[in-house]
């Protein structure tokens, strides 16, 4: 009896859990921001077809946070960026740029030789910049973490070549404030990723161990 017991609570929760999970569509899993994120050791996100979320947030001009991953060539390289929406951050709007091998270089109206030494990119790396220019982005409430967020930029290529790829978010203007980036789309869950959620009653590990911007 006592092992039908435990089996019918088995499943009972695998259930439950496949019904949250499919229940949203926002569900990313979190990165550890709780590291360094320079150029010289960036946050590593082991595979980035899964579907990663960087809660962050930047706290003074010039601040640069470097995400790097190993990519296929023709493997789609995606991302997209969320700001919570609190007032003082409507004008919140970091920038995202992607550096890596065969790329076409964009830079989005920024001066290159400015981006260049602001980025420290090195000679043979290429770069796509991508802005949010939105006067007036879509709200959405993302239930894992109890928030409304703005929908800020979004952006998808195939990978031109194999190699290792960076994500670094900035802002060149005088501000700081909070950012999820989001990386990959496959949703791959465990129990102990759940758990982590303050749906769950916890937080993510990178928001635990570091100064958090008030609300």
């Amino acid at each position: 009896m006592r092992i039908m017991i435990n089996s019918f609570s088995a499943v009972l929760i695998i259930l439950i859990l496949s019904l949250i999970i499919k229940s949203t569509a926002l569900a990313h899993i979190p990165l550890d921001t709780s590291v360094s994120a320079t150029k010289a050791e960036p946050i590593f996100v082991k595979d980035h077809q899964i579907s990663w979320a960087a809660y962050n947030q930047l706290d003074n001009a010039g601040d640069v946070d470097y995400y790097s991953f190993q990519v296929e060539q023709g493997e789609e390289i995606y991302f997209s960026m969320v700001i919570p929406e609190i007032e003082r951050y409507q004008n919140f709007r970091p920038d995202v740029a992607l550096i890596g091998p065969g790329l076409e270089n964009n830079y989005a109206g920024y001066d290159k030789n400015y981006i260049n030494s602001f980025l420290k990119l090195d000679p043979d790396e290429k770069i796509i910049i991508v802005r949010d220019d939105q006067a007036d982005p879509k709200i959405f409430f993302e239930p894992f973490t109890r928030t409304s967020y703005w929908r800020r930029q979004q952006f998808s290529t195939a990978a031109p070549a194999a190699g290792t790829y960076y994500l670094e978010v900035f802002l060149a203007e005088k501000a700081q404030g909070k950012y999820t980036l989001a990386i990959g789309r496959k949703e791959v869950w465990s129990l102990r990723d759940l758990i982590k959620m303050p749906k769950f009653g916890g937080i993510p590990e990178s928001l635990s161990k570091k100064r958090i911007l008030p609300i």
